[in-house]
C-alpha cells in the first residue's frame, strides 16, 4: 500500500501560499465554527452527482469502483449518483487538489492520504465529519468508526474526515528461521525482544540477516515514536493551539528505540534495503532476512511471491501499552464545503455509505485494507475470512485493540511530507555509520524545524 512519495513534499510546499489565501480571515472549515447543512437541503433539491477524487490503484481501486458502480446501479439514496475520478497516486492527488484550490474546481469528496491531513485541514475548504454527522443524524454514526482511526483524524475534539482505507504496521517473521535460532515468537512484543531475536538469527543461522525495514519511508520513524509513547511534533503532536511548531526526536523511549535500530544497521545485523520498498519484501520472501517491518499491505504482496512459513505480529512496543502503539496509514474522505448545501449533504450520504459495515467488509476483503467500521467484527463472513487468513487477522486485531493517546494520534501538520524528507536522509547517515545517532537527530531536527517554520509562515499560522 502506497505511502506518499517525496514528490508530495515539493507539491505541499509549493501549495502552501494557497493556504494563506484560502484561509486568511475565515474560519477553519474543518472546525465546529463552520455549520453543516442537514437533510432539508437535499430534500428541496433535484438530482445530485457527487464527484469523488481518489488515488487508489490496483486491487483497492478496483474494489472502490465496484462499490460505487453498485451504488449507481441502485443508489442507497435515490437521486444521487457518484462520479469517481482516479487522479493518479497519492502525490498526484495532492498536486491536483492544490491546483483545484487555486481555480475553485475542488471535488465534492476528496479521498486523500493520511500524510496530507494537516494540509487539507489548513486549506480551510472542508466541512468536518463531526459537523456533518451532527447535522445528519440519520446517516453515519461516528461511534462505529474504530477508535484508533478516529484518533488519527481528530483535532481539537473534531473528527475532520472519515477514514476509508486503513493500513497498519506489522512485524513479519520467518517462522522456520526463528525456530533455527531458538527464538520464541512470544518475545517479539517489544523492541528489545526484536533486537535479541535479530541478533540470535545472525549468530545461529549463517548467511541470514536478522531484520529489515523500508528505511526510505519516514512513516517508520513515526511508528517507532508512537510505539515508544512519545510525540513526534510539539506541541501535542500538532493537535492543539495553532498546530505543530517543532520536531521532537529526543524522547527517552523514542531515542532508545531509534538507537536500537541504528545499531542493528551499523553492526550488520540488519539488511539494508534502501529506497526500493519492494526490496524488503523480496528479501524476506527469499529467506534472506528473518524479521521485517512492513505495512499490512505487504500481506498480499508476500502471498503473490509464493512464500510460505511466515507469520505476522503486532508492532513491537518500547513504551507503556496504555499509551503506546501503532499509527494507521491509508486515506480518508473529506467533504468539500464550498459547494451548494444539497451537494454537501449528498456527498455526506456517499461518505456514510463508504464507511458502512457492509461496504467496509467487502472493500477490506477485496483490497487488503483493514475495515474501519467496528460492526464488521460481528459479521459471520468476516469471521470466516479471518479464520482463513490468520496473517490478516493479526492486523485487524491490532487495529481493534490499539491504544488511543496523543502519541498514537500521530503528527498533524501540513509540513509532514517535508518533515519526512528531512528525517530520512539524516537517519540514513546514522544507519550507514557516517554520523552518530545524536548528530543525525540534531541534523534532522534542524532541517525539519525549518520546514515547519516555513510552512507555518506561508500558511499564515
Amino acid at each position: 500500500m502506497e505511502h506518499p512519495t517525496r514528490r508530495a513534499v515539493a507539491t505541499a510546499l509549493l501549495a502552501a501560499p494557497v493556504l494563506a489565501s484560502c484561509s486568511s480571515g475565515t474560519p477553519d472549515a474543518s472546525s465546529p465554527r463552520r455549520s453543516a447543512p442537514g437533510p432539508d437541503a437535499l430534500a428541496s433539491a433535484g438530482p445530485q452527482t457527487v464527484v469523488l477524487w481518489h488515488g487508489l490503484g490496483g486491487a483497492a481501486g478496483t474494489a472502490l469502483t465496484t462499490v460505487l458502480d453498485a451504488w449507481n446501479a441502485a443508489p442507497a439514496t435515490p437521486g444521487i449518483t457518484v462520479q469517481a475520478v482516479y487522479q493518479g497516486n497519492y502525490s498526484d492527488v495532492l498536486a491536483k487538489y492544490t491546483a483545484a484550490l487555486r481555480d475553485g474546481s475542488t471535488p465534492h469528496v476528496l479521498l486523500t492520504s493520511d500524510v496530507t491531513t494537516g494540509f487539507v485541514k489548513d486549506a480551510g475548504q472542508t466541512v468536518s465529519a463531526s459537523a456533518l454527522a451532527a447535522a445528519n443524524p440519520g446517516d453515519l454514526d461516528l461511534d462505529v468508526l474504530r477508535p484508533a482511526a478516529r484518533n488519527y483524524y481528530t483535532a481539537g475534539g473534531v473528527l475532520l474526515s472519515v477514514p476509508f482505507n486503513t493500513s497498519l504496521p506489522l512485524l513479519f517473521a520467518n517462522d522456520a528461521l526463528l525456530a533455527r535460532a531458538g527464538v520464541d515468537p512470544a518475545s517479539l512484543t517489544t523492541m528489545t525482544g526484536l533486537d535479541t531475536a535479530a541478533r540470535a538469527v545472525v549468530a545461529k543461522v549463517p548467511g541470514v540477516k536478522g531484520f529489515c525495514h523500508p528505511t526510505a519511508d519516514g512513516w517508520w520513524f513515526e511508528q517507532v515514536t508512537a510505539a515508544a509513547g512519545d510525540l513526534y511534533v510539539t506541541p501535542d503532536n500538532g493537535r492543539s493551539g495553532t498546530g505543530a511548531t517543532a520536531l521532537s526526536l529526543h524522547g527517552p523511549a523514542q531515542r532508545e528505540a531509534l538507537d536500537l535500530l541504528t545499531k542493528l544497521h551499523v553492526d550488520g545485523t540488519a539488511l539494508v534495503v534502501g529506497a526500493n520498498g519492494d526490496a524488503a519484501i523480496q528479501a524476506f520472501a527469499a529467506g534472506q532476512v528473518a524479521l521485517m517491518f512492513n505495512s499490512s499491505g505487504a500481506i498480499g504482496s508476500l502471498a503473490k511471491t509464493g512464500a510460505t512459513g511466515w507469520s505476522t505480529h503486532p508492532l513491537p512496543l518500547s513504551g507503556p501499552a496504555a499509551s503506546s502503539g501503532p499509527l494507521i496509514g491509508g486515506a480518508s474522505l473529506w467533504v468539500d464545503g464550498k459547494h451548494e448545501a444539497a451537494a454537501q449533504v449528498a456527498a455526506w450520504k456517499v461518505v456514510s455509505h463508504l464507511a458502512s459495515a457492509s461496504v467496509q467488509e467487502r472493500f477490506s476483503q477485496a483490497s487488503g485494507y483493514a475495515p474501519v467500521n467496528v460492526q464488521v467484527d460481528d459479521s459471520p463472513t468476516q469471521r470466516a475470512f479471518l479464520a482463513e487468513n490468520p496473517a490478516w487477522a493479526v492486523a485487524v486485531e491490532q487495529f481493534a485493540t490499539a491504544a488511543t493517546s496523543g502519541a498514537t494520534a500521530g503528527a498533524l501538520t501540513g509540513a509532514l511530507p517535508g518533515v519526512r524528507a528531512a528525517v530520512v536522509p539524516a537517519m540514513d547517515k546514522a544507519y550507514g555509520g557516517d554520523e552518530t545517532l545524536d548528530t543525525a537527530l540534531d541534523e534532522a531536527t534542524k532541517a525539519a524545524d525549518t520546514v515547519i517554520s516555513d510552512y507555518r509562515e506561508q500558511a499564515g499560522l
